[in-house]
């Protein structure tokens, strides 16, 4: 279901630096780099935020 869930983290590339510490805490293995709906286990996400929390540079938003 969350493949068409409104409620998605999405990552502001001008934003970014790439420092990967929101893949490294993601529960799920998600890759929050990639704002496409396919992108890898995204329909694994569980929005439990922490991708947000960890990320310096406020890039991510839900």
């Amino acid at each position: 279901m969350s493949y068409f869930s409104l409620l998605r983290i999405k990552v502001d590339k001008n934003k970014c630096i790439s420092c990967n510490k929101c893949r490294s805490v993601c529960p799920m293995d998600v890759d929050m780099l990639d704002n496409k709906r396919n992108r890898k286990n995204g329909t694994e996400c569980i929005v439990c935020k922490e991708c947000i929390r960890a990320c310096p540079k406020n890039a991510l938003k839900s």
